[in-house]
């Protein structure tokens, strides 16, 4: 009889736990539908309050004050999400595109402080007058940056092409203070940088190929494809790629050049946003044009981020290439960017951060970063060298005699190590890794 009365009573405990559950849904709901309410129209009444007593009439219009309530709501947020308004949006669509007017540094914020340099662009401005990753920047002319927003900073740095700007830059690693001049100018991004076959004093007889990617953007995977067939074509036997300084840039560009090295299908990063496994989105390798079988190096600092990010920590998970420098930035959140339909002006919109990035064998890389297999961590003089010499399609005969003097220690590791693969999987007469 107890076993009768509890499997009798089972189907109204069960009931009775969907309608609380069904309660408690509804009740949410209300809530949510509640507070929405309450701050929409908290929103509006402080709108009209600015709008009606705030003794500058002539900024308070509409469109300014919707602005500012979004960038600082974007801006609470983390340091990726923004608000972009006309403007930053045309401006975010020519930097993707490849070029922009500027000065040629990526800048982000350091603990919500400090407005700090990430990277110079190669033959920019900022590049030509020494400026290196990690600088801070403490003032933009008269303007002390500490308390500005990123947001504001940047529409500061920005301006018309020839006009000049004077930063003060704090350099922490040596603790010193510089004042720079520089004019504006517009500034053009080549991505796939210094292809070359290694000279023999880098290299030996070894017929080794040399690629940079300074960043991911919407010409890369066409000029990556151009330099990877120029070495091909000159008997190129193993690869150096190196993504050190690399700040990322577009995901569907990192995830075709990793799917380069892998056979179509292979699952190159996966992205989880808020509601974890349940709204997981793999992204794979495609496409007709693949170097399978290449030895491979990835050089990666602790400046290597997003999307280099993404194929450093793909390709070293698959057991296509040695990841050889510094354990990279830790750069793992997604930003989409949505237009929205509603505008008070021009078109508008919003970077959000919306997922997560985990590698192929499911190991996070936000805050993280992607460990070298082999670590080589370089000074700062020495990583001042290796920014001269990335750019050596730059230099002049002169400059390359002088930096040749001057060994970059990660690029020795990734030649000893391809000349080792090379070496035994001659030995054994077997091809090289797949």
């Amino acid at each position: 009889m107890f076993g009768g009365f509890r499997v009798g009573l089972l189907p109204v405990f069960v009931l009775a736990g969907l309608m609380a559950l069904e309660s408690a849904r509804s009740q949410n709901a209300a809530t949510d539908s509640d507070q929405r309410y309450k701050s929409s129209l908290l929103l509006s009444n402080v709108t009209e309050l600015i709008r009606e007593e705030y003794v500058e009439a002539d900024q308070v219009g509409y469109s300014e004050l919707t602005y500012a309530a979004l960038e600082g709501m974007l801006n609470s947020l983390d340091p990726y999400c923004e608000f972009l308004d006309p403007q930053r949006y045309l401006e975010m669509k020519n930097e993707t595109e490849g070029e922009f007017g500027g000065l040629g540094i990526y800048v982000g914020m350091q603990d919500s402080r400090n407005l700090v340099i990430n990277m110079p662009i190669e033959g920019t401005p900022a590049f030509r007058a020494g400026m290196m990753p990690g600088d801070w920047i403490v003032k933009i002319n008269d303007t002390p940056t500490k308390g500005l927003s990123l947001n504001e900073a940047i529409r500061l740095l920005r301006g018309k092409v020839g006009d000049a700007i004077k930063l003060l830059i704090y350099r922490p690693s040596v603790k010193e203070t510089h004042e720079f001049v520089l004019v504006r100018e517009m500034v053009t991004i080549p991505t796939v940088r210094g292809s070359r076959i290694l000279n023999p004093g880098e290299s030996g007889p070894d017929k080794i190929g040399y690629i940079r990617i300074s960043q991911f953007g919407e010409r890369t995977l066409d000029d990556f494809d151009r330099a990877m067939k120029q070495l091909q074509g000159e008997g190129m036997n193993a690869l150096v790629l190196d993504l050190r300084n690399n700040p990322g840039g577009l995901l569907d560009m990192a995830v075709q050049v990793a799917g380069r090295f892998t056979v179509e299908g292979t699952p190159i990063v996966s992205t989880e946003g808020r509601f974890g496994a349940s709204g997981r989105a793999v992204f794979t390798a495609r496409g007709r044009d693949h170097y399978p079988r290449l030895p491979m190096v990835i050089l990666v600092n602790r400046h290597s981020a997003s999307g280099a990010e993404i194929v450093a920590g793909a390709l070293k998970d698959l057991g296509r290439a040695v990841l050889i420098g510094e354990t990279t930035y830790g750069k793992g959140s997604v930003q989409t960017v949505q237009p929205l339909e509603v505008s008070l002006d021009k078109p508008v919109a919003v970077r959000l951060t919306t997922a997560h990035y985990y590698t192929p064998s499911r190991k996070p890389i936000h805050k993280v970063g992607v460990p070298p297999d082999i670590e080589a961590p370089v000074s700062i003089e020495e990583e001042q060298a290796i920014l001269r010499r990335q750019n050596w399609h730059m230099l002049t005969p002169q400059e390359r005699q002088e930096l040749e003097k001057i060994n970059d220690l990660q690029l020795d590791r990734a030649v000893a190590v391809l000349k080792g693969i090379r070496y035994y999987t001659e030995r054994r007469g077997s091809p090289s890794p797949p």
